[in-house]
């Protein structure tokens, strides 16, 4: 018997109530954080649940909604949030938390975490808490510094 691999990955493209969805553990993560710090790949890699989504290209609404749906079904004892450390990305840690206050989930954690783009070092994250590096950044990623 094959182990079930999950497929697909994306937060709007899963179904909340597959089995893959109702493992022990699962990680929410933003796209880039996937691909960026190679813990994720290998918890992947290993069986572990990971969803993808960016909150900059889809639309946040419907994230927002597939966020609660999947904290609504999920068996999860833990669910591990990742994100880049730039601002336009903590909204998945938001969403997140908004879920779980709106769903009352009892006996699931969640922990926060931002990956640093220049180091790919990951770092506890505290809702709503941004640092001089996240800014700077979020300004280089968005062009002030593009000269042509």
């Amino acid at each position: 018997m094959f182990a079930e691999k999950q497929w697909p990955v994306k937060i709007l493209l899963v179904h909340p109530q597959a089995p893959f969805m109702q493992k022990a553990s699962l990680v929410i993560a933003a796209d880039c954080a996937l691909l960026t710090n190679p813990d994720l790949p290998m918890r992947f890699k290993n069986g572990e649940t990971v969803v993808i989504g960016c909150p900059l290209l889809e639309d946040p609404d419907r994230l927002a909604k597939k966020i609660d749906l999947i904290i609504e079904e999920t068996k999860a004892k833990n669910i591990d949030v990742y994100t880049m450390e730039v601002p336009c990305c903590h909204a998945i840690h938001m969403m997140v938390n908004q879920s779980m206050q709106k769903k009352q989930k009892q006996g699931t954690k969640v922990e926060n975490h931002i990956v640093r783009v220049l180091t790919g070092k990951v770092e506890p994250y505290a809702l709503g808490k941004i640092d001089e590096s996240m800014i700077e950044m979020e300004r280089r990623a968005h062009g002030e510094h593009h000269h042509h």
